[in-house]
């Protein structure tokens, strides 16, 4: 019966070791980012103002889900490999919503720039055309003023 030498079993533990953190490296990498979660309420949209606008967003590692309590619902994406707080997906308008974009699809886009949350939404309406609804979020705040002026468009 041979024996390994306690050098021997060392450098095999170390090995193992590298091993495993070569391996766990990328989960380490797509750690949740503390950008995105949270309540956020909307300072200015070209869709009108609304004081009482609000998102939320979870973020379970790269997947958000954001859902609004004005009708609307999201799935997004985060991009964060790159470390940017960027996140594209898409969602659906509640059917219960009145007006035009009751039961309609979207696809959506999530850009923090200092510190809030820029939404732009495209959505697909019935006669094939397309609708943009852009929006700026801070997180819930009291007494916050938005900071940033919306691009006309």
């Amino acid at each position: 019966m041979r024996f390994s030498s306690p050098a021997g079993t060392f450098r095999r533990l170390v090995g193992a070791l590298i091993a495993v953190a070569i391996v766990l490296w990328p989960f380490a990498a797509n750690a949740e980012t503390e950008d995105f979660p949270g309540q956020w309420r909307q300072m200015v949209s070209n869709a009108g103002t609304c004081g009482t606008c609000w998102l939320a967003i979870k973020q379970h590692g790269p997947i958000l889900k954001v859902s609004s309590n004005n009708g609307w619902f999201a799935f997004a994406h985060a991009d964060l490999k790159t470390g940017s707080t960027t996140a594209a997906g898409i969602g659906r308008w509640s059917e219960n919503v009145s007006g035009h974009y009751g039961g309609k699809p979207f696809d959506v886009r999530f850009v923090i720039v200092d510190k809030q949350l820029y939404l732009d939404m495209i959505v697909l309406m019935d006669d094939g055309t397309k609708q943009a609804i852009r929006a700026i979020f801070d997180k819930d705040r009291p007494g916050k003023t938005a900071r940033r002026v919306m691009a006309k468009s």
